[in-house]
């Protein structure tokens, strides 16, 4: 029986050129698309850019920019190096697309619909020059520890201790030196501990060959709800100013780009299908159709560092 097959590799992120870890990867999947193309099997192998987040939002705003002509001048070079390596992608798309924005918040919606999100004040360090709330990498201080200076505020690279930003001796904020306020700020969370998120993720685990054996006892680790590595709930929201999507019904408020990052494969597939790529490889139906039939297989090519974030966070795809 011919399979029907739609393939994803991990999503570079677009502030900076290809690394040699993301070319072994492509790689990888491009030998493996072309097997089951020599099988007779239909495959329609896609990638986009991650293109949202606070990391490009300063890197632009430090060379002059906007975040869009950032993420335009880093993906022009895409085409050279997968080319290049003789990679042959069918799709490459950029989760800063409109696609992904009705897609996220749609998603957005259901899930609030169902109950799983809801709002939280969370106290949190913020930067009075850059008028921004900070994420951990981008707060320093002595570790409390061993008192080395000029650590960061999740972790001490001299003694390896985990910190908290509150831990910090003297912080201080990377961006622009400033001694950081405590502020409170309402953020939205999706409840992943819900039971029905469990029951739904360990029903999703229990399907045979879903994941390798050795990545479903990792992903068990974290709906077992012991030790530290349980499943929580997850912050999805950033306050302004940041480069993402906006929270339809929260003025100033936009996803965390790890919401929108694993949606950002549909959104590329569904490009792919809007444009008439896919009728090109010979696929008739519609990017719905396709995405309900029974006989479509969705695969990923990731690596180990992202396992949490592709099974127990958003939609496992």
């Amino acid at each position: 029986m011919t399979r029907k097959l739609f393939v994803t590799t991990a999503l570079p992120y677009a502030n900076g050129p290809f690394h040699i870890g993301h070319i072994m990867e492509y790689i990888q999947a491009d030998i493996w698309v072309r097997f089951q193309r020599m099988l007779g099997n239909v495959v329609h192998f896609v990638c986009a850019d991650d293109a949202h987040g606070a990391p490009i939002m300063l890197k632009a705003e430090a060379e002059g920019i906007s975040p869009q002509e950032l993420v335009a001048r880093v993906t022009a070079d895409r085409p050279r190096y997968l080319q290049g390596f003789h990679i042959g992608f069918d799709h490459w798309y950029s989760t800063d697309s409109p696609e992904n924005v009705a897609l996220s918040q749609d998603i957005y919606r259901r899930l609030k619909a169902a109950g799983l999100v809801y709002v939280k004040a969370v106290e949190q360090f913020y930067d009075p020059v850059k008028a921004m709330f900070l994420a951990d990498r981008y707060i320093k201080g002595e570790c409390p520890n061993c008192h080395t200076k000029d650590q960061y505020a999740d972790a001490c690279e001299a003694c390896s201790i985990v910190n908290s930003p509150t831990d910090l001796i003297d912080p201080y904020s990377t961006l622009s030196g400033a001694k950081p306020l405590m502020k409170s700020s309402d953020h939205y969370f999706f409840s992943l501990s819900d039971p029905k998120c469990v029951e739904f993720l360990s029903g999703w685990l229990d399907t045979p060959e879903r994941l390798q054996p050795q990545v479903v006892n990792k992903a068990r680790e974290w709906l077992s709800g012991k030790g530290d590595e349980a499943l929580d709930d997850w912050d999805i929201s950033r306050d302004a100013p940041y480069f993402g999507i906006p929270i339809p019904d929260a003025p100033g408020k936009y996803f965390y780009v790890w919401l929108d990052a694993p949606i950002g494969y549909l959104a590329s597939l569904q490009n792919y299908f809007d444009t008439g790529k896919a009728r090109a490889r010979g696929e008739h139906r519609t990017f719905a159709q396709f995405l309900a039939a029974p006989d479509t297989e969705q695969l990923h090519f990731i690596g180990k560092d992202i396992i949490y974030f592709h099974t127990c966070s958003g939609r496992p795809c």
